[in-house]
């Protein structure tokens, strides 16, 4: 049977075989279009539909458990601001009393771990990328004593950025432990046709005893013990800690959106006790956030429009830090008006990438934003993974969110939307070390070019609803 079939292979002329391949890859190559157009035109298919009308209920209902029925007297400055989010999707501003501003992993998770020993009630969790190891692992050990006291735990993390961890033993110990765990947009056959596979849990959220939040940038790594990318180092993030009831009871009903859009189940059996009135002057030191947040149901333009008032609404600078810059063309063209109007911008993003596509298609506009007035600065050294906007040193946005398509129109992204003098002159100082370790781009980087750069910049913008 081998010899048989060893002559029938050696008669078979070469030119049938090089027809065979090349009908392959005209295959493949056109199934691989096929997505291409189908990404682009309907990048936003999954929060179409009845999966929208589902989320949109789900949202609105548990949001009229606030019981929301105050008076708001906003300051001056930015007041339009506070009152797009309150208009748009019904969370009002509230006031804070305490807030900490974590720079590193380690302080972070021991943080979290001092809480969650202490903690009572509840301890609510959604992280894009948990990766275990050493004092990640002690967040699991700690969170199964809460469990056994009776703490009511329930962790949503994003299929595949924590795929790692749903590949160990923890999980099965956790659930077996009376610990909930929901794994977040899982791709399965069903729904490879029909949603987009780069929709993802982005969100990064710590809710315990419905007071103390954890909210920004990085995701639940140990850096001393875990480096994502050794060519990228460590990555550098922002993380903020308030002790807020109000701004609690919001989170709780953000995580119960989550939880209930993917499980099916209502966290919030009763209404929420929410009649406060705040009176908020007109003082740089006043303490107020406002939570702005996004998924199906919600307005899907909602982060975009956001982002346009937040940079319209500057009057004498605006800082901008974010891993990943491939914005529409319309938060470009804000940009660069404000700049060309005397307003001080200024754009961090890191020089090194860990997505290629992103890497070059965000050069595609430095020559127009350089020729406007901003300043480009590339941090060298370690991955600059924050999210921060700072608006006139009066108002500060930090969370998950980046200048990209998917966090702009299709992620889970929550930010927080914080006016406190204090605070913002804190990430100022920051901002300003960032600056001190990177290099800003002048007109000059565009004359010592090659050919080939040019070519990939406007290739790779062509995938700019991909990005």
């Amino acid at each position: 049977m081998f010899y048989i079939l060893k002559i029938i292979l050696l008669n078979i002329h070469y030119k049938f075989l090089l027809y065979i391949l090349l009908l392959l890859f005209i295959l493949i190559f056109l199934l691989i279009l096929i997505l291409i157009i189908k990404y682009i035109i309907l990048y936003n298919f999954y929060i179409k539909g009845n999966i929208c009308i589902k989320s949109s209920n789900i949202w609105y209902k548990n949001l009229i458990k606030l019981n929301i029925n105050n008076k708001f007297i906003f300051s001056k400055i930015n007041k339009y601001i506070f009152n797009f989010i309150y208009y748009n999707i019904g969370i009002p501003p509230v006031c804070f009393k305490k807030l900490w501003l974590i720079t590193n992993s380690n302080k972070l998770i021991n943080l979290i771990i001092n809480d969650i020993k202490f903690s009572k009630k509840n301890i609510y969790i959604i992280f894009y990328i948990w990766e275990p190891g050493y004092l990640s692992n002690k967040i699991i050990l700690e969170l199964i004593n809460a469990s056994k006291r009776g703490v009511d735990c329930k962790i949503i993390l994003d299929a595949i950025g924590s795929i790692n961890f749903f590949n160990t033993d923890w999980p099965s110990l956790m659930i077996n432990k009376g610990i909930q765990i929901v794994k977040y947009l899982e791709i399965k056959l069903d729904n490879i046709i029909f949603r987009r596979l780069d929709l993802r849990q982005h969100k990064k959220l710590i809710l315990i005893d419905n007071k103390i939040i954890y909210t920004g940038s990085m995701n639940l790594i140990d850096d001393s013990y875990f480096i994502k990318n050794i060519y990228l180092g460590i990555w550098l993030d922002l993380m903020i800690k308030i002790k807020s009831k109000l701004l609690g009871k919001i989170i709780n009903i953000i995580f119960s959106y989550d939880w209930e859009l993917q499980t099916g189940i209502n966290i919030l059996k009763r209404k929420i006790n929410f009649n406060y009135f705040n009176k908020f002057i007109n003082n740089k030191y006043i303490n107020l956030v406002q939570v702005i947040t996004s998924g199906p149901g919600l307005p899907k333009n909602l982060i975009h429009r956001f982002l346009l008032n937040l940079i319209f609404s500057s009057k004498y600078r605006i800082i901008i830090t974010t891993p990943y810059f491939v914005p529409s063309n319309s938060i470009i063209d804000a940009i660069c008006t404000v700049s060309s109007k005397g307003i001080d911008v200024s754009i961090i993003i890191p020089e090194k990438n860990d997505t290629f596509l992103i890497y070059w298609s965000s050069r595609f506009f430095f020559y127009d934003l350089i020729k406007s007035g901003v300043k480009i600065y590339l941090f060298k050294g370690n991955f600059l993974h924050t999210k921060l906007i700072l608006v006139d040193y009066d108002i500060s946005v930090l969370g998950t969110i980046n200048f990209d398509f998917r966090s702009i129109w299709l992620n889970f992204e929550i930010a927080l939307l914080i006016k406190n003098f204090i605070l913002n002159k804190k990430l100022f100082n920051i901002l300003k070390k960032y600056m001190n370790y990177s290099k800003l781009i002048n007109l000059n980087f565009f004359k010592n070019k090659y050919f080939y750069e040019k070519f990939l910049e406007k290739f790779f913008i062509l995938f700019n609803p991909l990005l």
